[in-house]
């Protein structure tokens, strides 16, 4: 006779465990996924600290410094954000406008 196997409750599934079986699975995963970048801590850009929180959709503050930035839905800083930063700031040195 098989033993069924024993496994921790919710380990699969982390804050997507809330859904239960509803949804599918990719779509859990990657709501989890999403879940876990944005309830990380990020550096704040003002004082370099680990401790940018979101307070809001797009709005992210330094508990630290109290400088309150906007962002990404889901991260302070998007791909396409750090690659505009980039951007202007070769304009800059450039002396174009």
């Amino acid at each position: 006779m098989a033993r069924k196997q024993k496994r921790k409750k919710g380990k699969k599934t982390k804050s997507a465990g809330r859904f239960g079986v509803r949804y599918g699975r990719k779509i859990r995963k990657a709501v989890a996924e999403i879940e876990e970048k944005t309830r990380a801590t990020h550096k704040c850009p003002k004082c370099e600290k680990n401790s940018v929180t979101r307070i809001g959709t797009g709005i992210w503050k330094c508990s630290k410094c109290g400088f309150i930035f906007t962002g990404g839905t889901y991260v302070p800083k998007t791909p396409m954000g750090i690659t505009a930063q980039r951007v202007i700031k070769r304009m800059e040195e450039r002396g174009e406008e």
